[in-house]
């Protein structure tokens, strides 16, 4: 019995995981929100980036 049981773990196929780059969801993230902030507040929003970037 235990053998049948090790023979389908070492037969099951494994699925590597999908590998995505680290930044990439958190970078997209972040220029949607910069977007979304710059429509709505337009250009008291970019004044207010350039001070706090300075």
């Amino acid at each position: 019995m235990e053998d049948i049981k090790q023979n389908q773990k070492e037969n099951e196929t494994q699925v590597p995981p999908k590998t995505y780059p680290k930044f990439s969801f958190e970078e997209d993230l972040k220029r949607q929100n910069i977007h979304t902030m710059l429509e709505i507040y337009g250009e008291e929003y970019m004044e207010k980036i350039e001070s706090l970037t300075r």
